[in-house]
């Protein structure tokens, strides 16, 4: 008995010794299996957030290999050589990953843009602009306001151009006019006149440029030294400049508010925000995590920018100023700030300065910056950033927008008082882009996808098509999409879906600065490269 004891124990070492000498035991096996399941689920269910999906995968592929890492190297059955061999490759293979290649920041789907660290930073390869301007003469005066596009998302700050086309887009009427190299950045061009304006960085100079829309000569350039650089946010000022009366406003990262002459971008005046609310750039990129993106809001005397706050506060939602001198006129609400500009609404046919704050939407007195309603609308300008800008639905009714899963909201205002109207977290899941509204239907780039909504259920009528978190603009019965990776779309929205026109590469790399159109001419840029076509539209 005992004899036959001693057998059962060694069989069963034997077979303990015959399982240690695999690569793949069974369990590892099961580890594998459920990070398999957990990927097909993160990417082919329905995810609160693609970014968050693709997320969710790495940290599956990682925790997984981590663990069978463990395993190998404490109990697996390879020889102490093989093991060292092993280490000693993934430690020059990591090496060689830092050591050939940088990380130049993120997709809007939280995955790598990179190059090759010999290529170097593209805004550094460029010359100092001065050297690039061709003197003329510039006049920012408007001639025409019907065929200018003056400021973020146009006068009205509504991704839609009131126009008509004479035909079809295709590739005999879409032409480029010209292309160049660009500061990185992504602020789009003010136009009016002719002449379009920006914002750019090259190298440690921040830049505001105007460029003549004929040629895409530069005709001015203002330069100050700072450098503003994110990896998730990237390189550059974000915000567009506003064109105003022959003058040009414009917000930096780091909150300071400038005029500029319009004839030779000559600085006027210039004020800076932060100082208003007792806080500094190191401070604020704690609290605004990407840099301030709010383009200024001009309107009559008052040029107005959102303001905020150090993370203790106090805030302060709005400050206005004086366009003509800088001076401060007046400052409202207690809200810290988002990456949405404010815009100018005729709520119950009383102009209101409605702004998108970091975790609520809210309505100002024009002349005295009071406020006067709020309406929740979480966020968080460290995380789950609202970016996206409202826009009137009906004589009080507000639509807002935003990613992160939190999608879509509708609500009237009543005096003092707001009420939701529906609310759908499936619906406009807009992130980086802005939603347009036409007949009634919603557009948008929902998480990526092109999507029509209907305005007054909030439900979703059709989803097609996945563009990334590029930029989408109506023009007339078109709407024009410049996919995240350059790729401009002409397409013609229909009852159950949509027609793709014509597409042409414009760009390459991440494109995540809004269109532009000044009279029949489209201007797109990147961080690297601006292109302007004529297309055939008359407005």
């Amino acid at each position: 008995m005992v004899d036959s004891d001693k057998s059962q124990t060694t069989d069963h070492i034997q077979e303990v010794g015959k399982q240690s000498q695999t690569f793949l035991p069974g369990w590892s096996l099961l580890v594998f299996a459920l990070a398999v399941f957990m990927i097909f689920l993160f990417q082919k269910g329905t995810p609160v957030d693609q970014a968050f999906a693709n997320a969710m995968t790495m940290l599956a592929v990682g925790a997984s290999l981590g663990v069978y890492g463990i395993w190998f190297f404490w109990r697996g059955p390879a020889g102490s050589g093989l093991k060292r061999l092993v280490l000693w490759g993934g430690i020059v293979c990591l090496v060689l990953c830092f050591s050939l290649i940088r990380i130049n920041g993120v997709t809007g789907q939280l995955l790598f843009d990179w190059n090759w660290r010999w290529e170097g930073v593209a805004d550094e390869k460029l010359l100092g602009i001065v050297g690039e301007i061709v003197p003329g003469d510039v006049d920012l005066n408007s001639v025409n306001d019907r065929l200018d596009y003056s400021g973020f998302l146009g006068k009205d700050r509504h991704p839609y151009v009131e126009a008509d086309w004479i035909a079809d887009p295709s590739a005999d009427n879409v032409v480029e006019l010209w292309r160049r190299e660009i500061g990185a950045g992504w602020s789009a061009f003010a136009s009016v006149a002719g002449f379009g304006v920006t914002m750019e960085q090259r190298g440690k100079q921040e830049i505001v440029s105007c460029y003549d829309l004929d040629s895409g000569e530069i005709r001015w350039a203002h330069v100050r030294e700072f450098r503003h650089e994110t990896l998730l946010g990237g390189v550059g000022p974000r915000a567009t400049p506003t064109v105003f009366k022959g003058e040009v406003y414009t917000l930096g990262p780091d909150g300071k508010l400038m005029c500029l002459a319009g004839k030779t971008g000559k600085l006027r005046w210039q004020q800076d925000v932060l100082a208003y609310v007792n806080s500094s750039p190191e401070q604020d990129s704690t609290v605004v995590s990407w840099g301030r993106s709010s383009s200024p809001l001009v309107v009559g005397d008052l040029v107005i920018v959102p303001a905020g706050g150090p993370q203790s506060g106090p805030f302060v939602s709005l400050l206005a100023f004086n366009r003509k001198n800088g001076d401060l006129v007046w400052q409202g609400g207690a809200e810290q700030v988002s990456f949405a500009s404010p815009t100018l609404l005729m709520i119950n046919r009383e102009p209101q300065v409605v702004v998108v704050n970091e975790s609520s939407v809210a309505g100002h007195e024009l002349n005295t910056g009071k406020q006067i309603w709020k309406q929740p609308w979480e966020g968080s300008s460290t995380s789950s950033a609202n970016n996206s800008q409202p826009f009137l639905a009906g004589e009080n009714q507000v639509f807002v927008a935003k990613g992160y899963g939190q999608g879509s909201l509708l609500f009237a205002v009543d005096g003092e008082k707001t009420s939701e109207i529906w609310r759908n977290p499936s619906v406009a899941r807009t992130k980086y882009t802005n939603a347009v509204l036409i007949d009634g239907k919603i557009y948008s780039l929902s998480d990526g996808i092109l999507e029509c909504a209907n305005l007054s259920t909030g439900e979703r009528i059709w989803k097609k098509g996945r563009f990334n978190h590029g930029q989408l603009l109506m023009v007339g019965d078109l709407i024009l999409i410049q996919s995240e990776e350059g790729e401009l779309h002409f397409i013609r929205p229909k009852q159950n879906g949509f027609k793709t026109v014509y597409q042409v590469q414009a760009l390459e790399d991440r494109c995540w600065a809004t269109m532009t159109l000044y009279d029949n001419k489209l201007i797109l840029r990147n961080s690297e490269e601006v292109v302007c076509y004529q297309v055939p539209v008359v407005r």
